[in-house]
């Protein structure tokens, strides 16, 4: 399947740059100088193409055979503003109203014992490392340098760091399409609360240690 986007970053002396594909909400994607379906014209900031998109070896969104367009070819583009309307109009969603509970709920068994007394201060390391983590990957990612394992990025998770992963995908828009990352995502969150509960329940034979 081709897509439609602009050119909005070009390394001319490199021969690569990126794409914002006219859906808003897809991720950018790489373009090198010999992705084009022909010779033509040095590409140019704002210039319209289309392409076909494939998931190249680093992980990342790359486009191929890539031609550029007229105006009269080119899609109409989603506009953000529905996106932010909707969003006032529903500023919580069930995730970040999840995310806000769970804080809360954190901080009052941290302060009051049931968990032990750096419990919280433990998950906000892991939050601060997870949505670091993302933003080296989706670097990594953009400029085709090594990158951060997934599998590093399901363990914070699992530790705690699950809803700056969360945060980070919607805000560096990384991670949101790719399958399966988002099922094993969602996996440690709940093994995440299995192992709270763990820690709060009678089961747990290190408490009264």
């Amino acid at each position: 399947m081709r897509d439609q986007g602009r050119l909005v970053e070009w390394f001319d002396e490199k021969g690569y740059g990126f794409i914002q594909p006219d859906d808003a909400e897809k991720e950018r994607v790489f373009l090198h100088i010999k992705d084009f379906a022909r010779p033509g014209p040095r590409p140019i900031i704002g210039c319209a193409l289309e392409y076909r998109v494939i998931l190249d070896e680093r992980g990342r969104f790359r486009a191929q055979q890539v031609t550029y367009l007229k105006a009269s070819q080119t899609r109409k583009a989603s506009k953000p503003v529905k996106a932010e309307s909707s969003f006032q109009a529903s500023p919580w969603s069930a995730m970040q109203m999840g995310i806000v509970f769970y804080f809360v709920l954190m901080g009052i068994m941290s302060f009051i014992h049931i968990l032990p007394a750096y419990t919280l201060l433990f998950v906000l390391m892991m939050n601060a490392l997870s949505y670091w983590l993302y933003s080296q990957d989706k670097e990594a990612a953009q400029l085709g340098n090594r990158r951060v394992p997934e599998q590093t990025l399901h363990i914070v998770s699992f530790l705690g760091g699950w809803p700056a992963a969360w945060w980070a995908q919607q805000k560096l828009r990384h991670k949101t399409q790719k399958q399966p990352f988002r099922k094993i995502y969602f996996c440690t969150i709940f093994f995440h609360l299995l192992l709270i509960l763990w820690l709060i329940s009678p089961l747990n034979v290190l408490r009264g240690s």
